[in-house]
């Protein structure tokens, strides 16, 4: 009796620590645990990394575990470090009391899938119209992605004579490059020279994504309209191998966070990063990445990300408080995978669908689990099904490891009445509502999906307006959007949309994003085809300008916005680009903000005037450019450039940016559209408002002397 009782304690202990290490882990490093394990008993045709790059936070000397289970730090932010952990050493880090958590997420993905009238300023395609006081200059635009081609001409400045890409780093580059240096991160470009030598990243063959990102935000335009936001930005890139390579996630994606944001200080200059890359968004799951991350912004430091593009399937089902039952199905002849959360007590029922008769009775096995059970696994139909609970969190996931003439497809079914409970899918798959088969499986919704890092409160996060449904390419064919099923002006149909899965309202704000027209890679293997608009030749080398689709578009597009904001004030906080844009934005949608539009439509030159204090101080301040009329300084005064000759008088005022009047002028018209008015005061910004009874002259613009 004493024997059996040391036994169960000594089991209840092991137990104890087994759900302990459990819960220090993401559900990405507990998988890749799980499978070091699996295959220390038996052969497994899954290829496991040698290291894999996560973060981890300790409660002792840091170094010192690091050391012992040979790890390699690549840096650390506070408290959290980012290191390089052999995969075969990740079970005995995470049974260490020193370690309090290990974190990665594996599984990123790029979002991509007019605007001149949309965000009222900047043009991303073709209006090169934006206010000349305000051009990005002074700040430092950042982007991590793939696919860069950093000398691409539309990288340099507008006479195309210096290039305006400081900073590169590639993580597909190869070691003995005669250019640049290894660093842990990959391998870094610090000079022009370097820069122009290396000219593009390892992917940049099979990949367009980053140039054509970076030319949304910061382009020049070079020989094409299709100038970017914030012009004249200094920027720097970092191109991320976390899209390919099994050892990287999100912990490499926060170092390469700490790494531009650390360049700019180190070159004194607010930063904005641009960021269209996401990963499955899992409350709990992502505690040290959402720390970093709200460690590394703040005052002159604003990380940008995309929403998503998961609107376009069903990826969510709730199970409300007072509903029986609710459910739906996953098909995927391979392997699937979902999520659930709930803090209450519920039923789950797993079923493959071949194993369900004409009526919805079980003809054979299901597996049938409840929040007692820690994890449960069973062979379903020629799959292995595995649900195992960490927290609140429960993950699901089959495998098919036999022949069978199963068609793929599981049926999921949450049951009891005093339960809440969601779920939702893996960002790579969907579910399929399936009523037929099952009356309770026809629950499954396409919201909820904001990815990560978007749905983090810290982070400002974009979703894609359909600013544009065709477009003319280089051949003069019109195009429509690849799969456009939403208006124009409209949010697009792909656009992720909110709550997050823990209640916050997502995305902040929408810009465009289908259609747009910008940069891309002259390296890139595949033809271009439809979505070709237009070339340029720099150097004896021809490159193309593309349109494409995709929250990855919407974001940058917010990102050179923001870049002009930290021009107007270097010291803007996420939290005031926020209220900026929650007082700027044009309402969308019923309530504001909403999970769909957030506070709707961006407006870039509204935002520049509620920074610099303008509408309170000058009265009668149009909120908007003149759509009618050009606004520019010119040699001693202002030049006035109108679409047509004006038939009627028109007022302009000019003031300080203190809004202290400076003059004032009625203006008699003639046949000219062209007006030159003096404006003798010294170097600086001025605000011009200009007033006439007449279509689009009415209006506001900044101009710097």
């Amino acid at each position: 009796m004493r024997k059996f009782i040391v036994l169960s304690i000594l089991s209840l202990v092991c137990i104890g620590i087994g759900a302990q290490r459990v819960q220090k882990m993401s559900l990405d490093i507990r998988q890749l645990v799980n499978q070091t394990t699996s295959q220390g008993h038996r052969a497994s045709s899954v290829k496991l990394p040698e290291t894999v790059r996560a973060m981890i936070r300790f409660n002792g000397d840091a170094e010192a575990v690091m050391d012992q289970y040979h790890c390699k730090a690549i840096t650390h932010i506070g408290d959290i470090y980012i290191a390089d952990i052999p995969v075969s050493q990740l079970k005995a880090l995470a049974n260490d009391n020193q370690v309090q958590r290990i974190e990665n997420h594996q599984g990123g993905k790029v979002l991509m899938d007019v605007a001149p009238k949309w965000i009222n300023s900047p043009a991303i395609y073709e209006d090169t119209r934006l206010p000349q006081a305000y051009t990005g200059k002074g700040v430092l635009l950042g982007i991590i992605d793939v696919g860069l081609e950093v000398t691409h001409p539309n990288f340099y400045n507008a006479d195309a004579t210096t290039l305006r890409v400081t900073r590169f780093l590639d993580q597909f580059a190869a070691d003995d490059e005669q250019y640049g240096q290894s660093i842990d991160l990959g391998r870094e470009y610090t000079t022009e020279a370097d820069i122009k030598g290396k000219g593009y990243a390892g992917d940049s063959y099979r990949n367009f994504h980053g140039t054509h990102c970076l030319g949304i935000s910061a382009g020049s335009g070079h020989t094409t309209p299709y100038r970017g936001v914030a012009y004249e930005a200094e920027l720097a890139a970092a191109n991320s191998s976390v899209a390919g390579d099994s050892n990287f996630g999100s912990a490499n994606e926060l170092a390469l966070m700490k790494y531009l944001f650390d360049y700019a200080d180190e070159r004194q200059m607010p930063c904005v990063i641009t960021y269209s890359i996401g990963f499955n968004a899992l409350p709990n799951d992502c505690v040290l990445f959402e720390e970093g991350i709200s460690q590394l912004v703040g005052p002159g430091h604003i990380l940008v990300a995309a929403a998503g593009n998961e609107s376009h399937k069903l990826d969510y089902v709730c199970k409300p408080k007072g509903m029986a039952a609710a459910g739906t199905s996953l098909q995927d002849d391979k392997s699937g995978m979902a999520f659930l959360y709930s803090k209450d007590l519920f039923t789950l029922k797993v079923i493959s669908k071949h194993k369900i008769s004409v009526n919805g009775s079980l003809k054979g096995d299901s597996l049938v689990y409840t929040p007692t059970e820690g994890k449960v696994e069973k062979q379903l139909a020629g799959k292995a099904v595995v649900v195992e609970k960490v927290d609140t969190c429960y993950t699901i996931t089959f495998t098919r490891d036999s022949t069978d003439t199963d068609d793929g497809t599981m049926l999921f079914v949450i049951e009891g009445e005093d339960s809440f409970v969601q779920m939702v899918v893996d960002m790579r798959q969907a579910f399929t509502n399936d009523t037929e088969t099952d009356p309770r499986c026809g629950n499954a919704t396409n919201d909820h999906n904001v990815g990560l890092p978007g749905c983090l409160p810290s982070v400002v996060t974009v979703g894609a307006l359909n600013g544009r449904e065709k477009f003319v390419n280089i051949k003069g064919d019109t195009i429509a959007s690849w799969g456009v099923k939403s208006n124009e002006g409209t949010i697009a149909f792909f656009s992720s949309q909110g709550p997050t899965l823990d209640g916050l309202v997502k995305p902040d704000v929408v810009t465009p994003g289908i259609n747009i027209h910008a940069s891309a890679n002259s390296h890139y293997e595949e033809d271009y085809g439809a979505v070709l608009v237009a070339k340029s030749t720099f150097e004896d080398r021809e490159y193309p300008w593309i349109a494409i689709s995709g929250t990855s578009m919407a974001t940058p597009c917010m990102a050179g916005i923001v870049a002009l904001w930290l021009q107007a004030n270097p010291q803007l906080s996420p939290d005031d680009v926020k209220r900026i844009i929650r007082e700027t934005s044009h309402p969308m949608g019923d309530m504001i903000p909403n999970n769909t539009y957030g506070y709707g439509l961006a407006d870039a030159y509204a935002g520049i005037l509620n920074i610099l204090g303008l509408p309170t101080t000058i009265k009668d301040l149009s909120q908007h450019q003149p759509s009618a009329l050009t606004i520019r300084p010119a040699d001693g005064g202002i030049r006035l450039s109108f679409d047509k000759a004006p038939a009627q008088p028109f007022t302009v005022r000019v003031y300080a940016v203190s809004g202290q009047l400076l003059g004032e002028q009625v203006v008699r018209p003639t046949s000219s559209t062209e007006y030159l008015l003096p404006l003798s005061n010294s170097s600086g910004i001025y605000v011009v408002q200009v007033n006439s009874p007449e279509q689009g002259v009415t209006g506001s613009e900044l101009i710097r002397k």
